[in-house]
């Protein structure tokens, strides 16, 4: 497996990033360019230049990759279909994982206050619970909610309408998450893959 990260794609500059899309295919730099926010077409940005980056330092690829949609709308190599990757981003990190079996992730910047009725919605009891009796709850809900976004995209499902009941036994006796928090950074990422 594969792991790359970019931190702090928040301070990259108008220059630096127009400097990064001239490295993109046009179809890349179209979809970066369709953003309002220069964060957000940064994010768009370094997530495919980190892909282009462990394709080619893991598997020799040079070309620029390109994608093809399924499930709803994971991604995938187009002339590589045994080569799985995800890509993952929030104001403070970039995250890109990449490996021969199918695998998702998910980052997520540690927020400083607590939105119970996000928890109520997205947790079951026993999660609420978890979160709210670690020392750091806030650090707890990304621990969550990255692992529940990476499984997702892991099986393409997309978001479901009843996350708080997503992680059932038959579930988690089926895939493995590794999970770090980076608390220099201000995120915490987890990777998901099937066991």
């Amino acid at each position: 497996m594969t792991i790359l990260l970019s931190n702090h794609p928040q301070d990259v500059t108008q220059e630096e990033f127009e400097k990064d899309l001239l490295l993109l295919p046009q179809w890349r730099r179209e979809k970066a360019l369709r953003f309002r926010f220069l964060l957000d077409r940064v994010l768009c940005t370094k997530a495919y230049l980190l892909l282009r980056q462990g394709l080619s330092s893991t598997f020799g690829i040079t070309e620029n990759p390109e994608f093809l949609y399924i499930g709803h709308a994971k991604p995938v190599l187009r002339d590589f279909p045994d080569i799985h990757f995800n890509l993952s981003h929030c104001k403070k990190g970039v995250l890109c994982v990449i490996d021969r079996q199918e695998i998702g992730c998910d980052i997520e910047e540690v927020e400083q206050y607590l939105d119970m009725d996000i928890c109520r919605h997205c947790f079951s009891e026993a999660e609420i619970a978890d979160i709210l009796s670690s020392p750091s709850p806030c650090t707890r809900f990304a621990v969550w909610w990255t692992r529940k976004e990476a499984y997702l995209k892991l099986t393409g499902m997309g978001l479901v309408d009843n996350l708080p009941a997503l992680f059932v036994a038959e579930v988690l006796n089926k895939i493995r998450f590794e999970t770090t928090v980076d608390e220099n950074h201000g995120y915490v990422y987890t990777i998901c893959t099937y066991l």
